[in-house]
């Protein structure tokens, strides 16, 4: 099964993370992060995420 899964970047706190939520939001400020990319991965080797 494949995942899409966000790469984002949030230009307060300047972090990043990857979230399989669509529009995710940044774990350190809970603000909205900008989505950088959204790559399809297979779902048997998903990456590990930060929710």
């Amino acid at each position: 099964m494949d995942l899409i899964v966000s790469h984002w970047h949030c230009p307060r706190c300047d972090v990043g993370g990857r979230d399989r939520e669509p529009e995710p939001s940044c774990w350190n400020c809970g603000g909205t992060a900008v989505v950088t990319s959204r790559p399809r991965v297979d779902g048997d080797d998903s990456p590990a995420l930060h929710s």
